[in-house]
């Protein structure tokens, strides 16, 4: 197998994208643009003629040398195919990581396949996805009481639906609103470049309600990628949690989508209560680590499985 190392200047822009557009794993995180954007530095991992591609997305490590993270607002990566995605395809890629990056901690997509879980310091993550391929009224009948109780409850209040949002007015509504503290100001910038991009693209759309005072109380952007929707970035504030506002919004968005060949993607990578109160389906991948040579060896604790 042709797998070679290419530094990100040097990437063929073109069939990069066409193999991420073609994957039969295709993904937004994968497109050169979406990694640009969120991901400062990044090299990758190149099967023959752009046949497959692995983004290596670094940041200096504090022992010195590189190590290969997961940036926020990009919930999975790994190899991207034209080609079956077998299981000695997946780990060749990741044998040829190269060893100047010390340390290891990169999410792989959904469809990379099972592991050698003897060999690679795994744990799995967690996503959620609604088949919209079907009746609004079964979709719905899958809702939990408490989904239901906060849809009842936007019955009692004008709550006007929007899709005329800004991408500044939805990044500030996460600062304020967001429990993801750590991150903050990074998201806060690099999300508003994703929701531009994204715009420009016709790719997808801003989503949000209103009270009767013109109050933001929901939001959320939708994108459009593979055959999916992605849930960006669902928020509410505390008045909007009071009266079910992102019940509503998500509700609103499945009984406009229902019936439609796609999949509603919740974009989660842990068990995630508005997933599972909507009667998402579950869906593990692989986080995968490995520790700096000679702390624990190349692959980090040689045994751990998923848990």
């Amino acid at each position: 197998m042709d797998i070679k190392f290419v530094p990100q200047d040097q990437i063929d822009k073109v069939k990069w994208n066409s193999c991420i557009h073609y994957a039969s794993n295709g993904n937004i995180f994968g497109y050169m643009w979406y990694l640009d954007h969120v991901a400062k530095d990044w090299d990758a991992l190149v099967e023959g003629d752009y046949e497959s591609v692995l983004p290596l997305v670094w940041r200096n490590h504090w022992l010195g040398g590189k190590e290969l993270y997961q940036p926020g607002l990009m919930r999975e990566l790994g190899v991207y195919s034209n080609n079956v995605l077998s299981q000695k395809r997946v780990e060749a890629f990741l044998d040829a990581i190269p060893s100047e990056y010390r340390s290891v901690q990169i999410t792989l997509n959904e469809q990379n396949v099972q592991l050698d879980e003897n060999k690679y310091d795994l744990s799995l993550r967690t996503n959620y996805q609604i088949l919209l391929a079907q009746p609004y009224e079964k979709i719905s009948s899958a809702y939990s009481p408490a989904i239901q109780k906060q849809l009842a409850k936007t019955a009692k209040h004008t709550l006007v639906p929007t899709t005329s949002l800004k991408p500044e007015t939805i990044a500030d509504f996460y600062r304020k609103y967001s429990s993801n503290r750590k991150q903050l100001d990074r998201h806060f910038h690099a999300l508003q470049r994703i929701m531009y991009n994204v715009l420009h693209r016709g790719w997808g759309f801003a989503s949000g309600l209103l009270d009767e005072q013109g109050e933001l109380l929901a939001c959320n952007f939708f994108i459009y990628s593979h055959k999916k929707a992605i849930s960006l970035v669902p928020l509410q504030s505390q008045k909007g949690a009071e009266r079910g506002a992102l019940a509503y919004l998500m509700d609103l968005f499945i009984r406009n989508h229902a019936d439609r060949p796609m999949i509603l993607d919740l974009n989660t990578k842990e068990e995630n209560e508005l997933g599972i109160a909507l009667g998402a389906q579950a869906n593990e991948y692989y986080h995968l680590q490995r520790k700096p040579e000679g702390v624990l060896g190349r692959w980090g604790i040689v045994g751990l499985k998923p848990t």
